[in-house]
C-alpha cells in the first residue's frame, strides 16, 4: 500500500509539471502574437487637437474587441481630433478620433462669461451637453430670471473653461450649431445659467 500510494503521487506530480509546461509554452506564444500599437501618453480631452508628443507605442494582443490604431500609422494619428475624453494609456482606435476641427462646419464657437451659481459647482468638462438659458442683469427679484428681451435657451458642447476673474466669473467656451448661432451671440452679450445636460438629453 505506502509504494502503491507512492507511485499514484509520482503519477500526479508528472501530470502537474506537464500542465505547467503547457501553459508556459501557451502564454509565451499568445505574447509573442502581441504587435505594437499607438497610445496614449497623456490625457486629451474631448475636440484636443492630437500632438505627437501625445503619443507612444505599447504592445497588444489583437483581436480583443478593439480595433486599435498599429504603430506604422502613426503619424496619420498627429493632428487628428479627439471625439471624446481620453486617458493616458489609452489604445486608440480609429473610431476614437475625427478629422473634423472644433469649431466643425456649420458650428460656431462662443465664450460665455458665466457667473458663479450660474453653473454646476464641480465644473465643466470639455465634451459636456449643456442647456444655456439667458438671464436677466438686474439685483434683487429679478436676477437669476428669464430675460424677456434674450433669446431663450438652447444646447451646447463645452469646449473648454477658463480660469475664474476678480468676481469669480469664468468664460465658458461652448459650440453651438447654425440653429443657435443667434441665441449664443445674443447670451454672450449678458448673463446665463448653464446646466448641465445628461448623455439622453
Amino acid at each position: 500500500m505506502p509504494r502503491r500510494r507512492r507511485w499514484w503521487l509520482l503519477s500526479v506530480a508528472v501530470v502537474l509539471a506537464a500542465g505547467a509546461a503547457f501553459g508556459n509554452v501557451f502564454l509565451i506564444a499568445g505574447q509573442d502574437e502581441r504587435v505594437d500599437v499607438v497610445v496614449l501618453t497623456r490625457d486629451v480631452g474631448w475636440g484636443q487637437r492630437i500632438g505627437d508628443g501625445d503619443l507612444g507605442i505599447a504592445k497588444a494582443v489583437p483581436g480583443q474587441g478593439l480595433s486599435a490604431i498599429p504603430a506604422a500609422d502613426r503619424a496619420g494619428v498627429v493632428g487628428q481630433v479627439a471625439r471624446s475624453a481620453l486617458p493616458a494609456g489609452s489604445v486608440l482606435a480609429p473610431r476614437q478620433l475625427s478629422a473634423q476641427p472644433v469649431p466643425g462646419p456649420g458650428e460656431r464657437l462662443v465664450g460665455l462669461a458665466v457667473k458663479p451659481g450660474h453653473l454646476p459647482a464641480r465644473g465643466l468638462s470639455p465634451g459636456d451637453l449643456v442647456q444655456v438659458s439667458p438671464v436677466a442683469g438686474g439685483t434683487g427679484s429679478d436676477l437669476g430670471q428669464p430675460s424677456a428681451s434674450a433669446s431663450g435657451p438652447f444646447q451646447a458642447r463645452v469646449v473648454g473653461t477658463g480660469p475664474p476673474d476678480s468676481t469669480g466669473a469664468v468664460t465658458v467656451d461652448v459650440v453651438v450649431g447654425m440653429d443657435a448661432a443667434q441665441a449664443a451671440t445674443s447670451a454672450a452679450a449678458g448673463q446665463v445659467v448653464v446646466v448641465q445636460l445628461g448623455p439622453s438629453a
